[in-house]
């Protein structure tokens, strides 16, 4: 059986999607299973080892350049397999298009309640509802499960995803004791407070390592490490590369990001601050996930995120949390 999962992007969504393959893989040991992304994750989901085939896909370069684009999206399709069945796990219309050019027995998507853009209901031929109140990882779990009338809890072990040898050297480089600290996201009011992060670290026993992603960060992670005595910054690596140097340290500190997503991937307890989004909702599962949840001053309530995540500046919610 050839099975196909579609999930393009985000990053942080694709690690979410992990669960799902893990659960599809055990279901289906024998079976080709295939994953469609945007290049700018497929690194990531290269180097997933459940996987047999990633197919790239550049969405945003074929609409900006339609033509000069024609022929390599046109090979790119016409050299996919016929699939028995294909997963849409993102939901959405740019899913819908590559539904419609991927050639498949049986296409499984989102119910209308809860397909993120409803057109791509149109594009499936059976659909499923997650209920509300689901971690992001179990809506994903959910539509394949149902898929195979599959009602029993699922939980994933993690997965060690594939790296060089010359990076599996940098790895063991760093101490197995080591606290991997992941101070920063994309947005600043999901950032806490310096002060309150130091406060937070010097209650554990270092080394510490420090990830930052761009020179901005890097700037802010030095200053950090000046501050935390035993601490450095941990070079810029791929994120395969630091999802191995998570799963060797002995605990992850970090606010709601790719970081946090990839740790939950990993057996290694982790500590992360929410604050304009939903733990609940988020936060990676299991026991050794200690998880301090933001509240909002003004009464704002949501499910996933804050409606204000993308204009509120104050970040007065992740500066007081409750422990979940």
């Amino acid at each position: 059986m050839k099975i196909l999962i579609l999930k393009t992007s985000s990053l942080g969504d694709i690690v979410h999607a992990f669960d799902a393959l893990s659960y599809l893989r055990e279901k289906c040991p024998f079976s080709q299973i295939d994953w469609m992304v945007e290049e700018r994750c497929a690194e990531l989901v290269e180097a997933h080892p459940l996987l047999d085939h990633v197919h790239v896909v550049a969405t945003k370069k074929w609409l900006r350049h339609p033509l000069s684009t024609w022929k390599g999206r046109r090979a790119l399709f016409a050299s996919l397999p016929y699939y028995d069945i294909v997963f849409d796990l993102q939901g959405n219309c740019k899913s819908a298009w590559l539904l419609s050019q991927v050639r498949a027995r049986l296409k499984i998507g989102y119910g209308w309640k809860s397909a993120p853009e409803w057109p791509n209901y149109l594009f499936t031929q059976r659909h499923y509802n997650p209920p509300k109140g689901f971690n992001i990882r179990d809506d994903y779990l959910y539509l394949i499960q149902s898929f195979f009338l599959d009602t029993k809890p699922y939980q994933a072990l993690g997965v060690t995803l594939k790296i060089s040898q010359q990076h599996q050297k940098l790895v063991e480089q760093i101490p197995s004791h080591a606290v991997l600290v992941c101070p920063f996201t994309a947005w600043t009011n999901k950032c806490l407070p310096e002060q309150q992060l130091l406060a937070y670290l010097k209650q554990e026993q270092g080394p510490y390592y420090i990830v930052w992603g761009n020179e901005s960060e890097k700037a802010k992670a030095q200053k950090l490490a000046s501050l935390l005595p035993s601490s450095q910054l941990l070079p810029k690596v791929s994120l395969p590369v630091l999802q191995r140097v998570m799963a060797r340290c002995r605990k992850v500190i970090a606010m709601d990001s790719l970081a946090l997503h990839l740790c939950g991937t990993t057996t290694t307890p982790s500590l992360s601050f929410f604050g304009p989004s939903s733990s609940s909702k988020y936060a990676p599962r299991g026991a050794q996930h200690q998880v301090l949840q933001g509240e909002c001053p003004y009464g704002m309530k949501f499910e996933k995120r804050c409606t204000k995540l993308r204009t509120c500046q104050s970040g007065a919610c992740i500066k007081a949390w409750k422990s979940k």
